[in-house]
């Protein structure tokens, strides 16, 4: 991560060693959600794709979302402090080639972009509605971040319907209790759903929170419906899928020696286990032929988190077989 000048109020939330998003306790904050929704959206890896992140706030759906895509993302946010303090967090995590920050009301995006010109949107609109909840916070820009004021989700699909492509995708999260007047309102609007995700507080409790996938000109056909994601266990602690989408349970990485003198490279949570099956033949297909036994586990090195240890092991598997023997001191 590159030195940032902070201001006052302001600190770095440091997502893993060399990625981090700038908050401060005076301005909205990101929470769950937007590690739910960058840990639901597609991964990508072209390079012409465009992004557009809407109320984007602290910009964290976007930076989390450029970790898994390779195109182009732009942070839209009205707020003029939140957007400046998220092109702070773009230049922090050296991604000012491919991410940018536009202060710009979601509402008004005639200048900023062309009609049917973007391949993907996330968002995470406020779902809160005044009726049913009318406690607002005492803060103008909280409570513009969580209640439905000048952005709803009748606004977030009317600019999707307007700025995406055709068949392209929106990617959003919202309250499940909600997800008829989803279905209404983007069926109105000629969005196909293709795939939900429910969130839930514990295993066995109701639904928090639902993720969903729709495609502009799409069909309801067809819905993938992806198996629940409980946040916390019985010991009000998140559970190990959960540390996955906050990036904070560690990872590693492994390298395999076969008696025939081939490396072979992995990641997992449990090096010990993956090398048992391994050693079981009931593991990668490559370990899997007798010719390869008996294997000799000769290195392991411990990443914050799973991408991380992933990105690693594509980079390793570039190697020359000199610079691997090199780099794992063998």
């Amino acid at each position: 991560m590159q030195k940032i000048i902070l201001a006052q109020d302001e600190k770095i939330e440091e997502i893993s060693q060399n990625f981090g998003i700038i908050q401060s306790d005076s301005l909205p904050k990101f929470g769950v959600d937007a590690f739910l929704l960058a840990d639901f959206a597609d991964k990508s890896l072209s390079a012409t794709q465009i992004v557009a992140d809407f109320g984007s706030g602290t910009g964290a759906i976007g930076l989390l979302y450029a970790l898994k895509t390779f195109g182009k993302i732009f942070l839209i946010e009205k707020d003029e402090k939140l957007s400046r303090m998220a092109a702070k967090s773009i230049q922090l995590d050296n991604l000012s080639n491919r991410v940018q920050s536009i202060n710009r009301d979601v509402n008004q995006l005639e200048d900023t972009f062309a009609i049917n010109s973007l391949d993907t949107i996330v968002a995470n609109p406020p779902y809160f509605d005044s009726v049913n909840y009318a406690q607002k916070n005492t803060s103008e820009r909280r409570t513009l971040a969580r209640h439905e004021e000048s952005f709803n989700l009748q606004v977030l699909v009317d600019q999707s319907q307007k700025y995406l492509k055709s068949k392209g995708k929106l990617y959003f999260i919202y309250r499940a209790e909600r997800i008829a007047e989803v279905i209404s309102v983007l069926q109105a609007s000629h969005f196909g759903i293709t795939k939900i995700r429910f969130v839930y507080g514990k295993k066995n409790h109701e639904a928090k929170l639902v993720l969903i996938k729709a495609n502009k000109q799409g069909s309801n056909d067809k819905i993938k419906v992806d198996k629940p994601l409980a946040i916390f266990n019985e010991k009000d602690q998140y559970t190990n899928e959960m540390k996955d989408v906050l990036h904070r349970r560690p990872y590693f990485f492994y390298v395999i020696q076969t008696a025939d003198n081939y490396l072979y490279a992995g990641t997992s949570d449990d090096v010990d286990r993956r090398f048992a099956t391994h050693q079981a033949k009931k593991g990668a297909k490559f370990t899997k032929a007798a010719i390869h036994h008996p294997l000799k586990l000769v290195y392991r090195q411990e990443f914050s988190n799973k991408g991380e240890a992933l990105s690693f092991e594509i980079k390793f598997k570039k190697f020359s077989r000199a610079d691997k023997e090199k780099y794992i001191n063998l």
